[in-house]
């Protein structure tokens, strides 16, 4: 071994060294305050890096703010060393390593999770239907007969007094998690961040499979905003995603429409918004039918099958056609978006805005269905980054905009060209530093055009860092 290949693996083992510690980092203030505890019941503490409210807000939001920064860097430092992981194996041990070390992080950010246990604890161990019963009714009704950790911190959240705003597949699975946890939240933490683990570690495998580029599995499973919002925080949208990436491999790899079509279906009984895929897999496995007619047939057909597969999905809690109220609900809510921005600014402008944002996006989406039934010679890759775009088009008009919802993104970024990937790994970071506004003062609407602002700063300033960079790398190649 000469001694630039000895320097090239001590550089790898710095790195992953570093990667390591910095996770460890970010975990410390949760790993002090489950010593404190002893147990996740009481934790009320949210925005606040240090979980500790006696200290001043801009401390732990710039302690924060600079390990984010750190990690992110390293993180970037890992993706473009080609050889730091000789094999896709040594990366799901890397990925499952830092892993385990959020599955210590406290949902400092979000108290989603204990919607989710309320929900499935209401479902699975008190047999109530959840998309007809809030959890917060069910428990003011029956408090004086419950000894139940996990109710009674479901009823504090603050969507307690909504019934179910997720599809049934994912009412399931937190039924099954919460009656799996008998009562004992901390038990019902573990699973549910075990799931996330297990199903990142999957959704990373699937990136390589449908790729088989070990760069693909390392911008997706070692990104620093997947730990943080899908092992830290638990949110469930990496469900989603792997379903849509299930879907995906049949799709492509298989070639094989109707577990394609079933995995969709699954996807969508999560989150609705995969739904936009649908003809999207229909069209372009029966690209090679010329006919007009005969395409748009075959869209009937499995769409009819898609439909057949949502139905049954929600079967089990269905009883009359309210149980799409709260999904409804859902959309009046604002947050994080351009919506609440302008309001803050011009009130009487949010109405306006928001039809003409729809009316913008079922243009786009109508005429990207039109113009793919049309098309001959369809190519997976340009179909797929129009679909891109209407999903990012789709996020816009949503009332409510999480940084958690930039994953949805990342199950087609494979196809995307050079500079979209760069800009989605770029915004992925940036909306978890942007979410630091919040750290300073609190988690409030009135505080969300400052998030807004910060994301657009960054992205910018992502933009001029990144095309210079690459411009440099182009040069030195010639």
């Amino acid at each position: 071994m000469n001694q630039k290949s000895k320097n090239e693996k001590v550089k790898d083992i710095i790195l992953k060294i570093a990667f390591i510690l910095l996770s460890i980092c970010l975990v410390i203030p949760s790993l002090i305050y489950i010593i404190q505890n002893k147990t996740v019941m009481n934790f009320k503490i949210y925005y606040n890096f240090f979980l500790n409210n006696d200290v001043d807000k801009a401390i732990p939001a710039v302690v924060f703010l600079i390990l984010f920064v750190l990690i992110s860097v390293i993180y970037l430092l890992i993706v473009k060393r080609k050889d730091i992981f000789k094999n896709i194996k040594q990366i799901l041990i890397f990925v499952g390593i830092i892993g385990l070390i959020f599955m210590f992080m406290m949902p400092w950010t979000s108290s989603d999770i204990f919607y989710y246990m309320g929900v499935g604890d209401l479902d699975g161990v008190y047999h109530q239907n959840p998309y007809y019963t809030t959890v917060k009714d069910y428990y003011n009704d029956n408090k004086e007969s419950i000894d139940d950790e996990i109710l009674e911190k479901g009823a504090e959240n603050g969507w307690s007094d909504t019934t179910v705003i997720y599809g049934p597949v994912a009412q399931f699975i937190f039924k099954i998690c919460s009656s799996l946890s008998f009562k004992n939240i901390d038990v019902a933490m573990f699973i549910y961040k075990f799931l996330n683990l297990i199903l990142h570690i999957a959704n990373t495998y699937l990136v390589y499979k449908l790729t088989k580029k070990k760069l693909f599995a390392k911008i997706y499973g070692l990104n620093p905003f997947m730990f943080l919002e899908f092992i830290g925080n638990v949110h469930n949208d990496v469900i989603v995603v792997f379903f849509v990436l299930l879907s995906l491999y049949f799709l492509l790899k298989k070639k094989k429409i109707i577990p394609s079509i079933i995995f969709l279906a699954l996807a969508t009984g999560i989150k609705y918004f995969t739904v936009l895929l649908l003809p999207v897999y229909i069209i372009y496995y029966f690209r090679k039918e010329e006919k007009l007619g005969k395409r748009f047939a075959k869209c009937i057909q499995y769409g009819l099958l898609f439909i057949l597969a949502l139905a049954v999905e929600y079967l089990i809690y269905f009883r009359d056609f309210s149980i799409f109220t709260a999904m409804l609900v859902q959309t009046e809510k604002y947050a994080k978006s351009i919506y609440s921005s302008i309001y803050v600014i011009m009130p009487n402008m949010l109405k306006p805005l928001k039809y003409v944002t729809y009316i913008v996006f079922f243009i786009y989406y109508i005429k990207f269905c039109i113009d793919l039934l049309t098309t001959k010679n369809i190519k997976w890759s340009k179909i797929i980054r129009k679909y891109n775009i209407a999903l990012i088009l789709f996020s816009l008009i949503l009332g409510t905009f999480q940084q958690w919802y930039i994953i949805w993104i990342f199950a087609s970024i494979m196809w995307q060209k050079p500079n979209m990937i760069r800009n989605v790994v770029g915004i992925s970071l940036i909306t978890e530093l942007a979410n630091s506004v919040y750290m300073f003062k609190s988690e409030s609407y009135t505080y969300d055009i400052y998030f807004l602002e910060a994301i657009i700063i960054m992205l910018l300033l992502w933009q001029i860092i990144t095309n210079k960079v690459y411009k440099k790398k182009e040069i030195n190649n010639v």
